[in-house]
């Protein structure tokens, strides 16, 4: 559930920053009952980027399986043999 503080609590550093890191999700601070900016633990932060780390890694995976499934795919020996006299190696 998103944790959400009105930006006159920040003047309490101390119990803002047990807030964050008590969150599991990024907390929300508003003003005027608006949003203003996100803050997040580390935790919370290193999670987030491992999941979308995981994303980009299984997105190229499904590309490189759509590759497979439509064959546009060369052999490595094949490709190495074509550079070669492409390029005169």
């Amino acid at each position: 559930m998103t944790v959400c503080v009105p930006i006159k609590e920040l003047k309490d550093a101390v119990s803002f920053i047990e807030t964050v890191n008590n969150a599991e999700s990024p907390v929300v601070v508003t003003k005027n009952g608006r949003e203003m900016f996100v803050s997040m633990s580390m935790d919370v932060f290193d999670g987030m980027q491992r999941d979308a780390a995981k994303a980009r890694l299984y997105r190229l995976v499904d590309e490189g399986m759509a590759d497979l499934d439509s064959n546009r795919v060369v052999k490595a020996d094949e490709l190495a043999e074509s550079l070669r006299q492409k390029y005169g190696l």
